[in-house]
């Protein structure tokens, strides 16, 4: 998915429409990358894009979640009082079951939000997964973690920024450099951890940063089972 920064309204409505193409198409989960609604950002001039998991349009998404009978995952820069986190939220039943907050906080993010501690387990039936965002694909004890307390699976939500000069960036490179990157490390924690791991990613070009895009689900021996097309906006439907 696209997202774009300071216009959660045009975020919104993108998401609107894929959870509406989601449950048309039956699905049980949707999950979108990291601060789908919000826009990803690293910079403080858009930290008023930050907002609470009171927010109207947060309960809006929530809700949806009960009109059409989806758990449904989606990413924001989260404000909790006088802290700022990249959050992935999970809705269920119009129901707010939990908040996984982003633990590896590197680079630019580590000026403007405070990792995360806690790796909470959500269920969907028998079906019990984990999150993680972005740049935890980093840390392979969080995975070993998840893997230990029982997940079959585990949602990979990132928005990595592609880097070098803009004007003169190969999509094709970032985007291969993106996939490789999700068959060398989430290939080996879902085969070593014997778990299912999927990954959404931000695509596309906003004001400052451009990101790769795929979608990919890798089966408990490391097997890549399933993948977008490319680097553009896309769902991938696949059955668990």
């Amino acid at each position: 998915m696209s997202s774009k920064k300071d216009e959660i309204a045009s975020n919104l409505a993108a998401m609107v429409d894929f959870i509406e193409r989601a449950a048309h198409d039956h699905a049980d989960i949707i999950v979108f990358p990291e601060m789908s609604l919000t826009g990803y950002f690293t910079s403080l001039k858009y930290l008023s894009s930050a907002i609470s998991v009171e927010d109207i349009r947060v309960k809006k998404i929530i809700a949806l979640s009960k009109i059409h009978g989806l758990t449904i995952i989606f990413g924001l820069s989260e404000k909790d009082g006088d802290k700022t986190y990249i959050s992935q939220l999970v809705a269920q039943g119009g129901q707010l079951s939990g908040i996984y907050r982003k633990h590896n906080v590197i680079n630019e993010e580590a000026g403007i939000f405070t990792p995360g501690e806690n790796s909470p387990i959500f269920d969907l039936g028998r079906l019990k997964f984990g999150i993680t965002i972005c740049a935890d694909i980093d840390l392979p004890k969080l995975f070993e973690e998840y893997a230990k307390s029982g997940c079959d699976i585990v949602f990979e939500c990132a928005s990595p920024d592609l880097y070098g000069d803009r004007k003169n960036r190969d999509w094709e490179k970032g985007y291969a450099w993106w996939r490789s990157q999700c068959v060398e490390k989430i290939g080996q924690y879902a085969l070593r951890n014997k778990m299912m791991i999927a990954v959404a990613t931000q695509r596309g070009r906003d004001i400052d940063d451009d990101f790769p895009g795929g979608g990919y689900l890798f089966s408990q021996k490391g097997e890549l089972l399933a993948e977008t097309k490319d680097h553009r906006q896309d769902m991938l439907l696949v059955e668990i």
